[in-house]
Protein backbone atom coordinates (compact mmCIF):
# COMPACT_ATOMS: atom_id res chain seq x y z
CA UNK A 1 0.00 0.00 0.00
CA UNK A 2 1.38 3.37 -0.57
CA UNK A 3 0.41 5.40 2.67
CA UNK A 4 3.26 7.81 2.68
CA UNK A 5 1.88 9.92 0.35
CA UNK A 6 -1.34 10.44 1.73
CA UNK A 7 0.23 11.15 4.97
CA UNK A 8 2.08 13.64 2.88
CA UNK A 9 -1.10 15.40 1.73
CA UNK A 10 -2.98 15.43 5.24
CA UNK A 11 -0.41 16.69 6.87
CA UNK A 12 -0.28 19.97 4.30
CA UNK A 13 -3.80 20.54 4.47
CA UNK A 14 -3.50 21.68 8.58
CA UNK A 15 -1.96 25.05 7.76
CA UNK A 16 -3.38 27.88 7.03
CA UNK A 17 -4.11 29.28 3.33
CA UNK A 18 -3.12 32.38 1.55
CA UNK A 19 -6.80 33.45 1.93
CA UNK A 20 -7.26 32.72 5.72
CA UNK A 21 -3.96 35.08 6.28
CA UNK A 22 -5.25 38.36 4.63
CA UNK A 23 -8.58 38.03 6.13
CA UNK A 24 -6.68 37.65 9.17
CA UNK A 25 -4.32 40.24 8.67
CA UNK A 26 -7.45 42.58 7.42
CA UNK A 27 -9.48 42.17 10.49
CA UNK A 28 -6.53 42.83 12.55
CA UNK A 29 -5.81 46.06 10.79
CA UNK A 30 -9.32 47.28 11.21
CA UNK A 31 -9.09 46.33 15.33
CA UNK A 32 -5.50 48.43 15.51
CA UNK A 33 -7.41 51.19 13.60
CA UNK A 34 -10.48 51.18 15.58
CA UNK A 35 -8.04 51.07 18.57
CA UNK A 36 -6.04 53.87 17.04
CA UNK A 37 -8.92 56.28 16.69
CA UNK A 38 -10.59 55.62 20.42
CA UNK A 39 -7.26 56.44 22.09
CA UNK A 40 -7.23 59.20 20.04
CA UNK A 41 -10.17 60.44 20.87
CA UNK A 42 -10.12 59.49 24.52
CA UNK A 43 -6.42 61.25 24.68
CA UNK A 44 -8.05 64.64 22.90
CA UNK A 45 -10.85 64.60 25.45
CA UNK A 46 -8.18 64.06 27.91
CA UNK A 47 -6.46 66.91 26.65
CA UNK A 48 -9.22 69.50 26.36
CA UNK A 49 -10.53 68.11 30.39
CA UNK A 50 -6.88 68.73 31.72
CA UNK A 51 -6.37 72.42 29.75
CA UNK A 52 -10.17 72.98 31.16
CA UNK A 53 -9.62 72.17 34.43
CA UNK A 54 -6.28 74.06 34.68
CA UNK A 55 -7.86 77.00 33.52
CA UNK A 56 -10.45 77.01 36.24
CA UNK A 57 -7.99 76.26 38.90
CA UNK A 58 -6.42 79.28 37.89
CA UNK A 59 -9.86 80.93 38.30
CA UNK A 60 -10.38 79.38 41.68
CA UNK A 61 -7.26 80.70 43.05
CA UNK A 62 -7.87 84.12 41.55
CA UNK A 63 -11.54 83.23 43.12
CA UNK A 64 -10.05 82.70 46.75
CA UNK A 65 -7.57 85.72 46.15
CA UNK A 66 -10.26 88.16 45.80
CA UNK A 67 -12.60 86.82 47.96
CA UNK A 68 -10.15 86.68 50.92
CA UNK A 69 -8.59 89.95 50.42
CA UNK A 70 -12.28 91.69 50.19
CA UNK A 71 -13.09 90.11 53.42
CA UNK A 72 -10.56 92.07 55.27
CA UNK A 73 -11.76 95.73 53.94
CA UNK A 74 -11.86 98.05 56.70
CA UNK A 75 -13.27 102.14 57.06
CA UNK A 76 -11.94 102.48 60.64
CA UNK A 77 -15.39 104.57 60.88
CA UNK A 78 -15.03 106.80 64.19
CA UNK A 79 -17.22 109.14 65.54
CA UNK A 80 -16.72 113.19 65.97
CA UNK A 81 -18.34 116.43 66.04
CA UNK A 82 -20.08 117.51 62.80
CA UNK A 83 -17.73 120.64 62.78
CA UNK A 84 -14.23 119.82 62.65
CA UNK A 85 -13.56 123.14 64.75
CA UNK A 86 -10.52 122.10 66.05
CA UNK A 87 -9.05 121.95 62.87
CA UNK A 88 -10.26 124.94 60.91
CA UNK A 89 -8.45 128.06 60.59
CA UNK A 90 -12.00 130.17 60.75
CA UNK A 91 -11.95 132.03 63.72
CA UNK A 92 -15.42 132.09 64.13
CA UNK A 93 -15.71 128.30 63.79
CA UNK A 94 -13.51 127.79 67.03
CA UNK A 95 -16.05 129.29 69.06
CA UNK A 96 -18.81 127.59 67.91
CA UNK A 97 -20.35 124.76 69.97
CA UNK A 98 -20.90 121.62 67.82
CA UNK A 99 -24.67 120.53 67.45
CA UNK A 100 -24.14 116.76 67.12
CA UNK A 101 -21.92 113.73 65.79
CA UNK A 102 -21.57 111.70 63.01
CA UNK A 103 -19.44 109.32 61.48
CA UNK A 104 -16.34 109.97 59.31
CA UNK A 105 -13.91 107.93 58.16
CA UNK A 106 -10.36 108.95 55.94
CA UNK A 107 -11.15 105.08 54.33
CA UNK A 108 -13.07 104.29 51.16
CA UNK A 109 -14.87 101.53 49.94
CA UNK A 110 -16.70 101.66 46.18
CA UNK A 111 -17.84 99.24 43.71
CA UNK A 112 -20.04 99.79 40.43
CA UNK A 113 -19.61 99.54 36.56
CA UNK A 114 -16.04 99.24 35.62
CA UNK A 115 -16.22 101.47 33.17
CA UNK A 116 -17.35 104.17 35.53
CA UNK A 117 -14.58 103.67 37.81
CA UNK A 118 -11.70 102.48 35.70
CA UNK A 119 -10.84 104.28 32.18
CA UNK A 120 -11.33 102.46 29.21
CA UNK A 121 -14.70 102.14 28.18
CA UNK A 122 -17.47 99.47 28.08
CA UNK A 123 -16.23 96.67 25.49
CA UNK A 124 -12.61 96.88 27.15
CA UNK A 125 -13.98 96.84 30.86
CA UNK A 126 -17.12 94.45 31.20
CA UNK A 127 -18.53 93.84 34.88
CA UNK A 128 -17.98 95.95 37.65
CA UNK A 129 -15.08 96.85 39.85
CA UNK A 130 -14.54 97.33 43.60
CA UNK A 131 -11.19 99.49 45.52
CA UNK A 132 -11.20 98.90 48.89
CA UNK A 133 -8.70 99.35 51.87
CA UNK A 134 -7.37 96.34 53.82
CA UNK A 135 -4.49 95.67 56.63
CA UNK A 136 -2.70 93.34 53.78
CA UNK A 137 0.94 94.27 55.11
CA UNK A 138 2.49 94.71 51.27
CA UNK A 139 5.64 96.91 51.25
CA UNK A 140 8.21 97.49 48.66
CA UNK A 141 10.29 98.80 51.72
CA UNK A 142 12.63 96.07 53.63
CA UNK A 143 12.37 98.49 56.62
CA UNK A 144 8.39 97.39 56.87
CA UNK A 145 9.04 93.78 56.82
CA UNK A 146 7.12 92.03 59.28
CA UNK A 147 4.73 94.54 59.57
CA UNK A 148 1.94 92.75 58.83
CA UNK A 149 -1.23 94.89 59.75
CA UNK A 150 -0.07 97.50 57.50
CA UNK A 151 -2.80 99.25 55.47
CA UNK A 152 -2.76 98.62 51.89
CA UNK A 153 -5.03 99.62 48.95
CA UNK A 154 -6.70 97.05 46.80
CA UNK A 155 -8.90 96.97 43.72
CA UNK A 156 -10.39 94.17 41.25
CA UNK A 157 -11.89 94.45 37.97
CA UNK A 158 -11.95 92.45 34.39
CA UNK A 159 -10.04 94.20 31.92
CA UNK A 160 -9.67 93.07 28.17
CA UNK A 161 -5.95 94.09 27.41
CA UNK A 162 -2.54 92.54 26.12
CA UNK A 163 -0.52 90.89 27.85
CA UNK A 164 2.57 93.12 25.95
CA UNK A 165 3.14 94.78 29.68
CA UNK A 166 3.90 92.12 31.24
CA UNK A 167 5.96 89.68 28.72
CA UNK A 168 9.38 88.99 29.81
CA UNK A 169 12.17 91.19 27.77
CA UNK A 170 13.80 87.91 27.13
CA UNK A 171 11.25 87.21 24.24
CA UNK A 172 11.86 88.67 21.15
CA UNK A 173 9.42 88.89 18.06
CA UNK A 174 6.42 87.49 20.01
CA UNK A 175 2.78 88.38 19.15
CA UNK A 176 0.82 89.48 21.91
CA UNK A 177 -2.20 88.06 23.56
CA UNK A 178 -5.12 89.41 23.70
CA UNK A 179 -7.74 88.28 26.82
CA UNK A 180 -10.21 89.04 29.22
CA UNK A 181 -8.30 89.14 32.37
CA UNK A 182 -9.23 89.34 36.07
CA UNK A 183 -7.16 92.82 37.14
CA UNK A 184 -5.62 93.36 40.80
CA UNK A 185 -4.86 97.04 41.66
CA UNK A 186 -2.23 96.51 44.47
CA UNK A 187 0.13 99.35 45.32
CA UNK A 188 2.52 98.40 48.14
CA UNK A 189 1.62 100.66 51.48
CA UNK A 190 4.03 103.26 50.95
CA UNK A 191 2.20 104.18 47.38
CA UNK A 192 -1.17 104.49 49.11
CA UNK A 193 -2.73 107.98 48.53
CA UNK A 194 -5.47 107.28 50.45
CA UNK A 195 -4.86 110.04 53.49
CA UNK A 196 -3.92 112.42 50.76
CA UNK A 197 -7.01 112.31 48.50
CA UNK A 198 -8.73 112.72 52.22
CA UNK A 199 -7.29 115.74 53.44
CA UNK A 200 -8.87 117.48 50.32
CA UNK A 201 -12.05 117.50 51.60
CA UNK A 202 -11.51 117.83 55.31
CA UNK A 203 -13.37 121.38 55.00
CA UNK A 204 -16.43 119.62 53.55
CA UNK A 205 -16.83 116.00 55.61
CA UNK A 206 -20.22 115.49 53.68
CA UNK A 207 -18.38 115.59 50.01
CA UNK A 208 -17.85 112.18 48.74
CA UNK A 209 -14.17 111.63 48.75
CA UNK A 210 -12.34 112.35 45.50
CA UNK A 211 -11.10 108.59 43.63
CA UNK A 212 -7.67 109.92 43.17
CA UNK A 213 -6.16 107.17 44.91
CA UNK A 214 -7.06 104.63 42.24
CA UNK A 215 -6.87 106.93 39.78
CA UNK A 216 -3.89 104.45 37.93
CA UNK A 217 -5.84 101.49 38.00
CA UNK A 218 -5.70 99.88 34.61
CA UNK A 219 -3.40 102.00 32.53
CA UNK A 220 -0.84 100.68 30.57
CA UNK A 221 -2.53 97.35 30.47
CA UNK A 222 -2.58 97.40 26.97
CA UNK A 223 1.01 97.99 25.89
CA UNK A 224 3.46 100.58 27.70
CA UNK A 225 6.85 98.51 27.67
CA UNK A 226 7.85 94.79 28.65
CA UNK A 227 9.49 93.80 32.27
CA UNK A 228 11.63 96.48 33.76
CA UNK A 229 10.97 98.51 30.64
CA UNK A 230 7.82 99.75 32.29
CA UNK A 231 7.72 102.69 34.78
CA UNK A 232 6.29 102.18 38.69
CA UNK A 233 3.40 103.74 38.05
CA UNK A 234 2.17 100.92 35.33
CA UNK A 235 3.20 98.44 38.23
CA UNK A 236 0.70 99.13 39.91
CA UNK A 237 -1.97 97.36 38.30
CA UNK A 238 -1.37 93.41 37.69
CA UNK A 239 -3.24 90.53 35.98
CA UNK A 240 -3.78 87.92 38.17
CA UNK A 241 -5.77 85.51 36.16
CA UNK A 242 -6.68 85.28 32.20
CA UNK A 243 -9.93 84.32 30.62
CA UNK A 244 -11.92 86.10 32.90
CA UNK A 245 -15.09 87.71 31.70
CA UNK A 246 -17.15 88.87 34.20
CA UNK A 247 -16.63 90.04 37.84
CA UNK A 248 -19.75 90.87 39.65
CA UNK A 249 -20.10 92.46 43.29
CA UNK A 250 -23.55 92.92 44.58
CA UNK A 251 -23.08 94.89 48.20
CA UNK A 252 -26.16 93.53 50.71
CA UNK A 253 -26.80 94.17 53.90
CA UNK A 254 -28.12 90.98 56.37
CA UNK A 255 -31.62 89.48 55.60
CA UNK A 256 -34.10 91.52 58.13
CA UNK A 257 -36.17 87.43 57.61
CA UNK A 258 -35.10 83.80 56.87
CA UNK A 259 -35.04 83.50 53.21
CA UNK A 260 -35.59 86.86 52.66
CA UNK A 261 -37.32 87.39 48.89
CA UNK A 262 -34.83 89.20 46.38
CA UNK A 263 -36.55 92.24 45.71
CA UNK A 264 -36.35 96.22 45.43
CA UNK A 265 -37.00 96.26 49.16
CA UNK A 266 -34.68 93.31 49.53
CA UNK A 267 -30.89 92.69 50.62
CA UNK A 268 -29.66 94.56 47.73
CA UNK A 269 -31.78 97.70 48.48
CA UNK A 270 -28.37 99.65 49.96
CA UNK A 271 -27.01 98.95 46.12
CA UNK A 272 -29.63 98.51 43.89
CA UNK A 273 -28.10 99.24 41.03
CA UNK A 274 -24.54 97.21 42.10
CA UNK A 275 -22.90 100.75 42.62
CA UNK A 276 -22.01 101.48 46.83
CA UNK A 277 -20.14 104.44 47.65
CA UNK A 278 -19.10 104.63 51.23
CA UNK A 279 -17.77 108.27 51.43
CA UNK A 280 -21.21 109.47 50.34
CA UNK A 281 -24.76 110.21 51.49
CA UNK A 282 -26.96 107.37 50.62
CA UNK A 283 -30.65 106.21 51.55
CA UNK A 284 -30.60 109.22 54.38
CA UNK A 285 -33.67 108.81 57.01
CA UNK A 286 -34.41 110.86 60.19
CA UNK A 287 -33.21 108.39 62.07
CA UNK A 288 -30.19 108.02 59.98
CA UNK A 289 -28.84 111.39 58.07
CA UNK A 290 -25.89 109.64 57.11
CA UNK A 291 -27.61 106.91 55.35
CA UNK A 292 -24.87 104.59 54.36
CA UNK A 293 -22.22 106.78 54.20
CA UNK A 294 -18.85 105.80 56.20
CA UNK A 295 -20.25 102.05 56.66
CA UNK A 296 -19.33 99.32 55.34
CA UNK A 297 -21.80 96.85 53.63
CA UNK A 298 -22.14 94.05 55.92
CA UNK A 299 -22.12 91.51 52.91
CA UNK A 300 -20.79 91.35 49.29
CA UNK A 301 -21.99 88.83 46.77
CA UNK A 302 -19.12 88.18 44.38
CA UNK A 303 -19.65 86.27 41.14
CA UNK A 304 -17.12 85.27 38.76
CA UNK A 305 -17.29 83.98 35.45
CA UNK A 306 -14.05 82.07 33.84
CA UNK A 307 -14.35 80.07 30.02
CA UNK A 308 -10.94 78.39 29.08
CA UNK A 309 -8.36 79.16 26.79
CA UNK A 310 -9.67 77.38 23.61
CA UNK A 311 -12.95 79.07 23.96
CA UNK A 312 -10.94 82.58 24.13
CA UNK A 313 -9.36 81.30 21.37
CA UNK A 314 -11.95 80.58 19.23
CA UNK A 315 -13.77 83.81 20.46
CA UNK A 316 -10.54 86.27 19.78
CA UNK A 317 -10.21 84.61 16.00
CA UNK A 318 -14.11 85.30 15.52
CA UNK A 319 -13.55 88.97 16.77
CA UNK A 320 -10.85 89.02 14.16
CA UNK A 321 -8.21 89.22 16.86
CA UNK A 322 -6.13 92.65 16.71
CA UNK A 323 -7.18 93.80 20.12
CA UNK A 324 -11.02 93.60 19.39
CA UNK A 325 -12.68 92.34 22.45
CA UNK A 326 -14.74 89.76 21.19
CA UNK A 327 -17.96 90.02 23.38
CA UNK A 328 -18.58 93.58 23.23
CA UNK A 329 -20.54 95.32 25.23
CA UNK A 330 -23.09 92.20 25.96
CA UNK A 331 -22.17 91.29 29.14
CA UNK A 332 -22.03 95.17 30.87
CA UNK A 333 -25.65 95.62 29.80
CA UNK A 334 -27.48 92.85 31.28
CA UNK A 335 -25.90 94.16 34.76
CA UNK A 336 -28.65 96.89 35.60
CA UNK A 337 -30.67 95.37 38.73
CA UNK A 338 -28.76 93.59 42.31
CA UNK A 339 -32.32 92.14 43.37
CA UNK A 340 -32.29 89.85 39.56
CA UNK A 341 -28.88 89.03 39.50
CA UNK A 342 -29.46 85.07 39.42
CA UNK A 343 -31.09 85.84 36.39
CA UNK A 344 -28.69 88.22 34.81
CA UNK A 345 -26.11 85.56 35.47
CA UNK A 346 -28.43 83.42 33.25
CA UNK A 347 -28.29 85.57 30.41
CA UNK A 348 -24.38 86.09 30.49
CA UNK A 349 -24.12 82.06 30.79
CA UNK A 350 -27.05 81.72 28.16
CA UNK A 351 -25.18 84.08 26.13
CA UNK A 352 -21.43 81.76 26.25
CA UNK A 353 -23.66 78.81 25.56
CA UNK A 354 -24.74 80.16 22.01
CA UNK A 355 -21.02 80.69 21.21
CA UNK A 356 -20.71 77.50 22.04
CA UNK A 357 -17.90 78.69 25.05
CA UNK A 358 -17.37 76.49 27.82
CA UNK A 359 -17.28 78.17 30.25
CA UNK A 360 -17.55 77.94 35.04
CA UNK A 361 -19.20 80.47 37.49
CA UNK A 362 -17.78 80.62 41.08
CA UNK A 363 -19.88 82.23 43.34
CA UNK A 364 -19.90 83.36 46.72
CA UNK A 365 -21.10 85.67 49.65
CA UNK A 366 -18.67 87.50 51.50
CA UNK A 367 -19.09 88.76 55.17
CA UNK A 368 -17.02 91.95 56.25
CA UNK A 369 -15.80 91.37 59.29
CA UNK A 370 -15.16 94.65 59.57
CA UNK A 371 -18.10 96.21 59.35
CA UNK A 372 -20.10 97.91 61.60
CA UNK A 373 -23.25 98.06 60.39
CA UNK A 374 -25.70 100.60 62.46
CA UNK A 375 -28.08 102.18 59.60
Amino acid sequence: MNAKPFIAQRQLRTGFTLVEIMVSLAVLTILLLISAQVIGQVQSTWSASNARVSQFREARTAFDILTRNLGQATLNTYIDYDANYLASADAAATTAAPTTYVRRSDLHFVCGRASDLVAGGDTMLPGHAVFFQAPLGVSNTPAYVGLDKLLCARGYFVQFSSDESWAPQFIQNRQSKFRYRLMEFSPPTELNTMYAASATVASNPKAPIPRTWFEKAGQSANGGGRGGNQQASTLLTRPVADNIVALIISPRREPLVANEPESTSGPTQIAPAYTYDSSAIVNPTNDSPQGTQHLLPPMVRVVLVAIDERSADMLDQQAGGGGTPPLGSEIGTKLTQAHNLESEVNEITTMLQQRKVNYRVFSATIQLRGSKWSI
